[in-house]
């Protein structure tokens, strides 16, 4: 009972110290390992170099795919320029294999009682150093669990039985030793826990070699297998990137198997012997075979790389969301040329803008069928309104002439107008079921999307000419209109508490998309005096 224990603390603490080293590290580094991944795209080298820094500071490999999958997911990242930065993040995940290798007794000792002493002097409650604070416990707990586990099994190595069954069932025990890595893993969704824990019962003599690096690669495959079912209701590019995982940790599998058993049936030396000429420490040889494991996937994908990418693509192709939220104009080199990226964001824009008569379909009565719902369209939208907020903002730290300047200001306020009359409209589609059953408020839905259609059409045309006359008509037509939406609130007082409410809502989001469109319409001409920039959203709820 008392190996048990040991061996059921060591565990417990190495999960707890997991947890806590990624969890605070996430927080450290959240926001800059998401600027770094977008470095990304720039060249395989860097691909690979923020590959591994993933890797080794989130030790999870699903953390780093889940984080992929947001840029991709939002047009940052291209999906195939994700997959360097998945194999390289797998190998990342060695850092830990690799330390757990050291005997750390003494410093994690050390280490645990200075964390005490910075829990005790607060330090962890600090916005400086809280997190430094957890990661440093996480560090020391999971390797106070490496040593419990070593100090709990290595009695075992005395207990007779253990050996006669593992020389007894060995051929047996080799395919058990992959089912179990296989299934810790899934439980965990960490192949270099389970690796670290075979490392910590083959330094005491309960696992041998062959069990050891069955067990490795049965981890190898279960983190795959992990990936694929945490995504599993994932469509488009994300599950694309989670069967690239797959196929990178099958083929990876089904490479070192035969690298295996080759060598375990036949005479000629493989992965073994490689291991032994490195070290004859059972610790180190099981690290180096979930190093080894790591490079391997990566060089066979390598190989199979334009194939495998074909058939991803086939079989979880890009939703109509994705392609609808990946910006059409804009790209990173127009950034060289202000007064270029300036076109670029202004024709970005006028496409935005194209698209905003599409979300009132639902409440007109001759809108077309085809086309997408207005949620996949404010999804797909607000994407790209974002990527034009940071093209933006990197043009204006860039920009040094006062005209390009000025006029980058323009686009940032016209921005933040379309995302603002995108969340409007799409608010306002959200009321296309609310008044049905009822004539009064039926009639007044229609009446206002096919005025609000009106308006937007002609907004798509000025913006697009920047014809004066047609500005002009639109700063009238986009006057204040408060006192007519009162008489028609009015007008419903004998209608029930729904259709009231319903009315409401929908007569002061209308009142608020038409003076987003006027003003709007003022940022198409700002050079020009008009009374009309003095408008307010008059009796305008937000």
């Amino acid at each position: 009972m008392e190996i048990v224990a040991t061996l059921f603390a060591g565990i417990g603490l190495f999960f707890i110290g997991v947890r806590l080293l990624a969890s605070n590290l996430r927080q450290m580094t959240g926001p800059t390992a998401r600027a770094l991944v977008e470095k990304a795209t720039g060249s395989s080298r860097a691909a690979a170099l923020l590959g591994l820094g993933a890797g080794a500071v989130t030790q999870s490999i699903n953390a780093v795919i889940f984080i992929l999958i947001s840029l991709v997911s939002t047009g940052v990242m291209d999906a195939k320029r994700a997959h360097p930065v998945i194999n390289f993040a797998n190998l990342g995940t060695s850092l830990l294999v690799l330390l757990a290798v050291l005997n750390l007794h003494l410093m994690v000792l050390i280490l645990v009682g200075l964390t005490g002493l910075a829990f005790y002097f607060g330090l962890d409650r600090s916005a400086r150093f809280g997190h430094l604070v957890g990661a440093l416990l996480g560090i020391g707990l999971l390797f106070l669990g490496v040593d419990f586990i070593k100090t709990g099994a290595e009695p075992l190595k005395y207990f007779e039985w253990i050996h006669d069954f593992i020389h007894t069932y060995s051929t047996q025990s080799i395919l058990f030793a992959f089912a179990i890595g296989l299934g810790f893993t899934l439980l965990t969704h960490s192949a270099s826990t389970i690796t670290v824990i075979a490392m910590s019962m083959a330094t005491v003599g309960v696992l041998d070699l062959d069990n050891s690096i069955m067990l490795v690669i049965g981890a190898g495959f279960g983190s795959g297998v992990s990936t694929l079912l945490m995504t599993w209701h994932f469509t488009g590019l994300a599950r694309q990137l989670a069967l690239y995982q797959m196929a990178l940790k099958t083929l990876g599998t089904i490479a070192m198997l035969l690298l295996f058993f080759i060598e375990h049936y036949s005479p000629v030396p493989l992965l073994q012997a490689l291991l032994g000429l490195i070290s004859d420490n059972i610790a180190i040889q099981i690290a180096l075979t979930y190093v080894i494991f790591q490079i391997v996937s990566d060089i066979v994908v390598h190989f199979l790389h334009h194939p495998l990418s074909h058939w991803l693509e086939r079989l979880a192709p890009a939703t109509e969301e994705e392609t609808l939220g990946k910006p059409r104009y804009l790209y990173e080199e127009g950034l060289g040329e202000a007064a270029s990226a300036l076109v670029l964001v202004d024709k970005e824009q006028n496409l935005l803008l194209d698209y905003l008569p599409n979300y009132l379909n639902d409440l007109r009565s001759e809108a077309p069928d085809d086309g997408p719902d207005h949620q996949t369209l404010y999804n797909a939208n607000s994407a790209v309104v974002g990527e034009c907020e940071r093209f933006l903002a990197k043009l204006m730290d860039s920009s040094r002439g006062r005209e390009n300047f000025e006029q980058a200001i323009v686009l940032k306020t016209r921005n933040d107008l379309l995302r603002t009359l995108q969340e409007t409209l799409h608010e306002l589609a959200g009321y296309a079921a609310n008044g049905q059953g009822n004539p009064e408020v039926e009639g007044l839905m229609r009446n206002l999307a096919e005025s609000l259609h009106l308006l937007l059409i002609t907004l798509n045309d000025a913006a697009a000419s920047k014809d004066p006359d047609d500005l002009a008509m639109l700063r009238m037509l986009t006057r204040d209109r408060s006192e007519m939406m009162e008489g028609i609130r009015r007008r419903l007082l004998n209608s029930s508490p729904e259709a009231q409410q319903c009315a409401f809502a929908a007569t002061s989001l209308f009142e608020r998309a038409v003076w987003l469109i006027g003003r709007y319409v003022l940022q198409l001409t700002p050079s020009q005096p008009s009374t009309d920039e003095q408008l307010t959203p008059s009796e305008v709820t937000p």
